[in-house]
């Protein structure tokens, strides 16, 4: 009688097996796809950081270069920016040109603006 009970059982428990391993291999498809379509998102997040980075970069390498130029420059610029102080300590154009080894129509010309913009 109990092995009778535990054969009859048996198909239920059977379909009850079967139900349950659908409900698994369910889950486990959703959990694919779900993997998959993260797995795509993480691929297009890293594609726009990598063109993020790739645009950083150039922007680093021409304020890199200003940069470079600035400093190229900035001898010359302190040489007029002593000529100018040197002419607002009321220097004429021998002294701006011997102190500052400007050519003479330099000189003048930064003389003359300078006495244009205090008047």
């Amino acid at each position: 009688m109990l092995l009778e009970a535990q054969v009859q059982a048996y198909p239920l428990l059977m379909e009850e097996l079967q139900a349950s391993v659908a409900e698994q291999q369910a889950l486990m498809a959703a959990m694919d796809e779900k993997h998959d379509h993260r797995g795509t998102e993480h691929e297009q997040v890293s594609k726009q950081l990598t063109h993020r980075v790739k645009v950083v970069q150039d922007e680093l390498a021409k304020l890199k270069e200003m940069f470079e130029q600035h400093q190229d420059q900035q001898p010359e610029d302190k040489l007029y920016s002593r000529a100018y102080k040197l002419a607002e300590l009321g220097a004429d154009v021998e002294e701006i040109i011997n102190e500052c080894d400007l050519p003479r129509a330099e000189a003048e010309m930064l003389l003359s603006v300078y006495k244009k913009k205090i008047r």
